[in-house]
């Protein structure tokens, strides 16, 4: 995917930005290649251009945002019990580079949190991917972050009410 200078993108691990430039850069002794500078709140990310890996994606459309209330609604799907197969699950399920995809990987690790105690691993992979959620879908919405917080907190709530009673 190709980027322009001003539009807003997504890093899965970083949030929300804007692409300041591209330019061609050496980070490795005699590699160049050319980079996007994404502009973060805090910090300033250096994309190689044309990697599918690098996560790095537009922005989501308000029209997406219904599309993943009902996915934060809906019942989690199950995830695997052992941790090695469930991690990478869960990462290849977000390198789709979607927002749907952002919504299931929280709603479900979240429903697995509510029957097992999380890993601090899965802890924090959890916080991250759930604060970049938080940070596109405020963006989206034109809301504060705490607001765009609260309603993911309440979709999840009711997919967890939906769990249970189909149990």
């Amino acid at each position: 995917m190709l980027f322009k200078v001003g539009d807003r993108v997504v890093h899965p691990q970083h949030g929300v930005g804007s692409v300041a430039k591209l330019e061609i850069r050496e980070f490795v002794a005699g590699t160049t290649r050319p980079y996007y500078e994404v502009a973060l709140p805090q910090t300033t990310l250096w994309v190689p251009l044309g990697l599918p890996t690098s996560g790095l994606r537009k922005l989501a459309l308000k029209s997406e945002l219904n599309r993943c209330r009902e996915l934060l609604k809906a019942p989690a799907a199950p995830l695997s019990e052992d941790p090695r197969i469930r991690q990478a699950e869960l990462t290849a399920h977000l390198k789709q580079g979607t927002f749907e995809a952002q919504c299931e990987v929280v709603r479900d690790l979240t429903a697995y949190g509510w029957q097992k105690p999380l890993t601090w691993g899965l802890t924090d992979f959890l916080k991250i991917i759930f604060d970049v959620l938080c940070q596109e879908w405020a963006v989206v919405e034109g809301i504060p972050v705490w607001q765009a917080a609260q309603e993911i907190g309440e979709l999840l709530e009711q997919s967890r009410q939906n769990n249970h009673s189909t149990d």
